[in-house]
């Protein structure tokens, strides 16, 4: 049966009614309008839907051809019931799929999706996306929780070796088996391929203060920190770990959260050594709170440099050792050139990565099994607060002399790190 198309006005009338039902703002519209367009959603293209779709709801402009797969999409409903005001309703399509249990609040059809016996969960959509990808982008933060409590996926294997490349990321939905050929898994692969999925699940987490879920998907930790062992090649580059959404949640984020970026935490790596480490992107969150003019910097500050401390006295005593096993086996270290020797050969086991802010050293010396694995934080801005200067210095002068560190031999006198 043929429906009648409904004027302008008409059509803004019931887009209107049914935008408000679903959405918080007109905005939040035009910004999953954009993101299903492909399109970025920065403050300019914003500008110009929000005033596009200003005119189609007043009636003053026709809704386009191009807009209607997404407007159905979005509001889950038919071309005929849009184009009709509602005077034509023919059922949207009843089948679930990633994109519309991303976005729903039921818990029902959340089981229902996940254990249907195609597993359509497991496979990407024809945009390439996971139920993953979009309940992130709809920050559905309820259905991920769900998914993860209910033991379906996790962001984090339970096997510490795993994180050496990655965070042994997986799913425990079994693949369909025969008749539906189709199905290849790519959730799963998905999950361990993409780091950045935990690392934007984390930032959800931040905005719901859940630590126990940041603790879960170790937040504050990179592959790379696992990747500090002297048996291992070079790490990864850890800057392409830095996550934007994480570092912009953690901006606007409360005490308790900034707190626990803040501390220190272990690592047992391959070989057997507890290394501490800092939250690697906490001089730039630093640098953030201090735009941000937030009070918590100072307390951040104070602990950053009590972690370059630490990693200062933990390389000097480790020379310290090193030198003694020299003397120990017979060399003379009062003599310059052998000195100077010494001095090469101990600094040859001391290596900075990732833009010098990792730091890893390990001697090869009889008797010797210690060694260091850590990274340092630097701050590269200013403050108008002259007590917040002094700290930015104070660390950054510890940084450096890390940087810059020398074995020191009898007769020596101490460097002045400040």
């Amino acid at each position: 049966m043929m429906f009648v198309l409904a004027d302008n006005e008409k059509i803004g009338q019931y887009l209107t009614s049914h935008i408000e039902e679903r959405f918080k703002s007109h905005r939040l519209f035009c910004k999953k309008y954009l993101e299903a367009m492909g399109e970025e959603a920065n403050s300019e293209q914003l500008r110009k839907m929000s005033n596009r779709l200003s005119q189609i709801l007043n009636g003053k402009k026709e809704i386009q051809l191009y807009d209607l797969p997404v407007f159905c999409r979005l509001l889950e409903m038919s071309c005929e019931d849009i184009l009709s005001a509602g005077e034509s309703h023919v059922p949207a399509s009843s089948r679930l799929t990633n994109y519309a249990a991303a976005f729903s609040k039921d818990e029902r059809e959340w089981e229902t999706y996940v254990t249907r016996e195609d597993s359509p969960i497991l496979n990407a959509d024809e945009y390439g996306k996971t139920i993953i990808d979009y309940a992130l982008e709809a920050e559905n933060y309820e259905l991920l929780k769900y998914l993860t409590d209910k033991k379906y996926i996790w962001f984090v294997g339970a096997d510490k070796k795993d994180c050496f490349a990655g965070f042994g990321a997986g799913t425990s939905i079994e693949k369909a088996t025969f008749p539906y050929p189709r199905n290849w898994h790519v959730l799963d692969a998905q999950l361990k391929m993409r780091d950045e999925l935990r690392t934007h699940m984390a930032a959800l987490a931040i905005h719901h203060e859940d630590l126990e879920m940041l603790e879960q998907l170790r937040a504050r930790e990179i592959p790379s920190l696992y990747q500090l062992s002297y048996y291992s090649s070079q790490p990864d580059e850890y800057k392409k770990y830095y996550n934007t959404k994480l570092m912009e949640s953690l901006t606007n984020a409360g005490d308790r959260v900034l707190d626990y970026f803040s501390g220190e935490f272990e690592i047992t790596d391959r070989v057997g050594f507890a290394n501490r480490f800092t939250f690697p992107f906490l001089g730039e969150l630093i640098e953030r709170l201090l735009k941000a003019k937030n009070e918590f910097t100072e307390y951040m500050l104070k602990d950053a440099i009590q972690h370059n401390q630490y990693v200062y006295d933990q390389l000097t005593s480790l020379m310290a050792d090193a030198v003694q096993s020299y003397e120990q086996i017979g060399y003379d270290i009062t003599n310059n050139v052998i000195i100077n020797d010494l001095t090469k050969g101990i600094l040859r086991d001391l290596y900075f990565y990732g833009e010098g802010h990792l730091v890893s050293y390990f001697a090869l010396l009889p008797g010797t099994k210690k060694g260091l694995r850590s990274n340092i934080v630097r701050v590269n801005a200013e403050s108008s607060n002259t007590m917040i200067n002094r700290r930015i210095s104070e660390l950054n002068s510890l940084y450096d002399a890390i940087h810059q560190i020398t074995p020191k031999f009898k007769g020596e006198k101490d460097n002045d790190v400040f």
